[in-house]
């Protein structure tokens, strides 16, 4: 009977470890921040605020509906702005193409277009966070009457 009783154990011990052994062996690295904006999923304007104020009014209708997808690479990264459903000029092109950079330590995104057309944008644009669905992105913008103000943008998947 003890036989017996053993057996049954080691066979529950062997059960338990198939069943451990069946997750991901395998579990997804951590990701850069530049990896995740580069994930080559389209990022969409969600909003703009300055100082938690709504400023998405500054911002054309016809680049509200663009499409920006940055896709990561080594050692250059390409990225494509869809111009979306409705056009700021009908003789644009649908798709543009940019390259990028992203520096970890300044946070500084480095774009050779503007992704982002805000009348009176100026100077780096800062990521503020990036997570897998949401980005944010800051830069100064001269404000008609307020002055230079930091902008808020967050795109979202």
């Amino acid at each position: 009977m003890k036989t017996f009783q053993k057996l049954s154990f080691l066979l529950a011990m062997a059960s338990l470890m198939t069943l451990a052994s069946c997750g991901d062996d395998d579990p997804d690295p951590i990701k850069s921040d530049a990896e995740i904006i580069g994930s080559g999923i389209a990022w969409k304007v969600s909003t703009a605020t300055t100082n938690g104020i709504s400023v998405i009014s500054l911002i054309d209708d016809c680049l509200l509906d663009n499409l920006v997808t940055f896709n990561y690479e080594t050692p250059i990264s390409i990225g494509v702005v869809d111009d979306g459903p409705t056009k700021c000029d009908p003789a644009d092109p649908q798709t543009v193409d940019f390259t990028w950079s992203y520096s970890d330590a300044t946070k500084i995104l480095t774009v050779n277009t503007d992704i982002i057309d805000i009348p009176g944008a100026e100077g780096d644009l800062i990521v503020e966070s990036v997570t897998p669905t949401q980005l944010v992105l800051s830069q100064n913008v001269a404000l008609p009457g307020f002055g230079t103000q930091k902008v808020i943008v967050t795109l979202v998947h």
